[in-house]
């Protein structure tokens, strides 16, 4: 039996809660990704989801860091830090009465500039399969209009009934958060993913969300691509070591040879 709930509004509800009453909203979580991560350009420190699906979402982006052998040039340049949605209190497009699994805080789109509608996907065949062991569904496996960008925490497994043998539930078919224009990206897409947005799960180390949070300005302004480059590395080091000199010259041995007499 899948973990997930099955891909219909009513079981979504019950498993996620209801976006029009604000249950879901109360429910997201911070993720930070154990790979730096952006939006249009800009850092995400992190990234909001529900906080049923945030420990698979984040399970899923350690198997990928750990597949690219914890490289961020690597993971750019495939685009797969390139994070085009999560949360999105929103209906499917075409509907008045259907939420899209962004609104249930359970779905991330990822580089949306290479991967519109019915696009030829760019998605690494890693990337795919490492949402799928954690239960996810791609929209690159959608049946009429494929979604490559796109992937949901939702089952959509085969549903067996006596009258209708194996009945494919319905596909909630372009629901990534990306415009429905072709993917030109000049207009933003509509969410609400912003540099203030973003998650990890609630399990991470005081120091993590600290180096997070060092990450996401300090570092940036420095000019740096991430926290992983190894100038950024070199340099906490080397200031780390020449505060130590500065602590133990300045004070520490001064005290020292006082209290010996020296």
């Amino acid at each position: 039996m899948s973990r997930w709930p099955r891909d219909n509004q009513a079981e979504l509800i019950k498993f996620y809660g209801d976006p029009g009453r604000g249950e879901v909203e109360r429910q997201l979580v911070k993720v930070v990704p154990p790979f730096q991560m952006y939006y249009d350009g800009r850092r995400l420190p992190f990234i909001r989801f529900h906080k049923k699906a945030a420990s698979a979402l984040f399970a899923a982006l350690t198997d990928i860091w750990e597949h690219y052998g914890k490289n961020q040039a690597t993971i750019d340049k495939l685009g797969i830090s390139k994070c085009a949605g999560t949360y999105n209190p929103r209906k499917v497009r075409g509907s008045k009465t259907k939420w899209s699994n962004h609104a249930f805080g359970a779905a991330i789109d990822i580089n949306a500039e290479e991967n519109g509608f019915n696009a030829k996907s760019t998605i690494p065949q890693p990337v795919v399969d490492a949402f799928k062991r954690q239960g996810a569904r791609w929209g690159g496996d959608y049946k009429t209009r494929k979604d490559p960008m796109h992937f949901e925490f939702c089952d959509a497994s085969p549903v067996r009934t006596a009258s209708l043998g194996d009945t494919t539930l319905p596909e909630m078919d372009s629901d990534s958060d990306a415009p429905d224009t072709g993917m030109d990206m000049s207009a933003p897409p509509p969410h609400d993913v912003a540099p203030d947005a973003p998650v990890r799960v609630d399990t991470q180390p005081w120091y993590g969300r600290a180096w997070a949070w060092v990450s996401g300005g300090g570092v940036g302004a420095l000019g740096f691509g991430s926290i992983y480059d190894w100038r950024v590395a070199a340099i906490f080091g080397v200031l780390a070591f020449g505060v130590f000199l500065f602590v133990w010259f300045g004070y520490l041995r001064p005290k020292l040879r006082k209290e010996l007499g020296a």
